[in-house]
């Protein structure tokens, strides 16, 4: 369930981008639902606002749950210009204490964040969209279309194609003025827990001529399959400008032309009782075992509209790592009772006995040394398992974005131990409190990774987070690796994306066994955490998510991007 809900939010958010939030959000949330997520702001700081200009609406017969909505103003060919304000942290959307504009001719707010209005199918001149707040601001947006993008053929018929999803898709388009960056995106009708909406299949490089793989129907946005029988085919070419506006917290402003023609779509692809493509990306979970214990690995990746295939990559930066060592003093308390009887007299005794067991205090220089140590392994196994280069770990922290992280307290104490390589912050959320602030209504490229991965010119970027705890049973620390290596958004609605993600976990060595087995002092500590073992698990994770990735779709859909 959690999966589903986590999936309906994506939909969500996703048709909001596309159609100001009018079909989905108004349908999915309901008005008291959308009235409680949508609060008044007059301050755009705090806001991600999208705005869009969509040109040549689709037909009315789509029957979509935004026709479904306006029905009664719906404008087949039409142009629609929106904006929507959308919290940049938490969940919710933002209605303008102030007035909005379009054009000089002021729009109310329709409902859900959501201001806009229907443009004449003729017009294509830039729309400026002016934001009046009522404590002063004002904040200017213009948005153009993108070029007309129209569908000529569909595997080689101009009227009733059939689509069989387990083939491939040939397209015949015409576009003007699209050059080797121009990418468009393919989309069909899926009914997705009752809502009859599109959903893209795949976003690829523009071709006037162009046969797209089976395996894009396999690999789809929402991990829905399409409706069987009569459907139809949408094509989407998008102009996403990323606005940086004084004021404002982050501006999105996307131009869009879409085509859409009736087709027939057989075939079908296997799916759970959830209405989800059973084989969804990648899935790993293997325990390893020694003398010393295990090492369970748990790796996974999305399926390939999410997920980035490593060959596509060169350029990474190591925007996180960090090292905490938590319940290092730990007590527990045991009441006993104990009762006695004589003559005419009950005598009951309690005993309350407190045990505290703490993990030998250390200098920091040996925490400061581990780290420096697991740092070193962990850039080795990258390297030798991928053909890649690191920017240095100095011009990352420089990066904009990087004050938005978490910071680390940089402290040892007796209870708790908290170390980061080279000054690094903490990019993967591992408390309640950091995982709730994490979640955030902002689109994809305003999330934190995307920012970083534009901000500092590379590919992806690494964060891992090393969390080591002494069990009550004896004096060790156990490690738990976090790792997560992500790229860019896939479009202008989904991401960031991702490259490999995962975590290993396993148990210490106690103390004194470390003992025994370590040469100098220093080596105490990569012992106890049985450090050999956890990397040596983490390569072999890597090496079978890498025989897995060269089984799957991945290189495949990436080649037409």
């Amino acid at each position: 369930m959690y999966k589903l809900l986590i999936r309906r939010v994506f939909i969500v958010f996703a048709a909001a981008l596309f159609l100001g939030s009018c079909g989905y959000m108004m349908k999915t949330v309901g008005g008291l639902a959308g009235s409680l997520l949508t609060q008044k702001t007059a301050d755009l700081s705090t806001a991600s606002v999208n705005v869009s200009f969509i040109r040549n609406m689709y037909p009315k017969a789509v029957n979509t749950v935004e026709v479904e909505y306006l029905k009664d103003d719906w404008r087949e060919g039409g142009n629609m210009v929106t904006i929507n304000f959308f919290k940049r942290e938490g969940i919710g959307m933002y209605s303008i204490d102030g007035k909005v504009f379009i054009d000089g001719i002021e729009v109310p707010h329709f409902a859900n964040g959501f201001y806009g209005k229907w443009v004449d199918k003729n017009d294509f001149s830039p729309k400026t969209i002016r934001v009046e707040t009522s404590t002063g601001q004002v904040a200017e947006f213009v948005v153009t279309p993108a070029p007309p993008i129209k569908i000529i053929s569909v595997n080689g018929k101009k009227e009733n194609p059939v689509v069989d999803i387990q083939s491939d898709l040939s397209l015949e388009l015409e576009s003007p003025g699209t050059d080797k960056n121009t990418e468009f995106s393919v989309s069909l009708l899926a009914d997705i827990m009752k809502l009859r909406t599109f959903t893209d299949y795949g976003i690829f490089k523009y071709k006037n001529k162009i046969s797209l793989p089976a395996a894009m129907w396999r690999n789809p946005g929402t991990s829905i399959a399409p409706i069987e029988g009569e459907n139809w085919l949408k094509v989407e070419r998008a102009n996403l400008n990323l606005k940086i506006i004084k004021g404002v917290g982050a501006t999105q402003i996307v131009g869009t032309s879409i085509d859409c023609v009736p087709v027939t779509v057989t075939g079908k692809i296997e799916q759970t009782w959830v209405g989800t493509i059973a084989n969804e990306g990648l899935r790993l979970s293997e325990t390893f075992k020694d003398k010393n214990g295990t090492m369970k690995v748990e790796m996974s990746k999305p399926n390939a509209f999410l997920g980035r295939p490593m060959s596509s990559a060169k350029k990474f930066a190591v925007v996180s790592f960090t090292v905490r060592a938590t319940k290092l003093q730990q007590s527990r308390t045991k009441t006993r009772t104990h009762t006695t009887y004589g003559p005419y007299l009950k005598t009951t005794t309690t005993t309350t006995t407190t045990t505290t067991r703490t993990f030998p205090e250390l200098p920091d220089a040996y925490w400061e040394s581990l780290v420096n140590s697991l740092y070193a392994d962990f850039e080795h196994i990258l390297k030798n398992n991928y053909d890649i280069s690191l920017i240095p770990v100095e011009q990352v922290k420089r990066a904009p974005s990087y004050k938005d992280l978490e910071p680390i307290k940089d402290n040892v104490s007796v209870v708790e131990v908290e170390k980061s390589y080279k000054g690094t912050k903490n990019l993967i959320p591992t408390t309640l409190s950091a995982i709730i602030d994490n979640i955030a209504t902002t689109f994809a490229s305003d999330r934190i990774d995307s920012r970083l991965i534009r901000e500092l010119g590379v590919d992806g970027i690494i964060a891992v987070t090393i969390d080591l705890e002494m069990p009550w049973e004896g004096f060790s620390l156990s490690p738990r690796l976090s790792l997560r290596i992500s790229g860019p958004p896939n479009g202008y609605k989904a991401g960031p994306t991702i490259y490999e993600q995962g975590v290993i976990s396993g148990n210490g060595m106690k103390l004194n066994e470390a003992k025994m087995d370590a040469k100098y002092v220093m080596d105490i500590l990569p012992n106890v955490i049985r450090q050999k073992e956890l990397m040596n698990a983490l390569e072999t994770g890597l090496k079978k998510m890498a025989e897995k990735e060269k089984k799957a779709d991945y290189d495949l859909i990436w080649s037409y991007k």
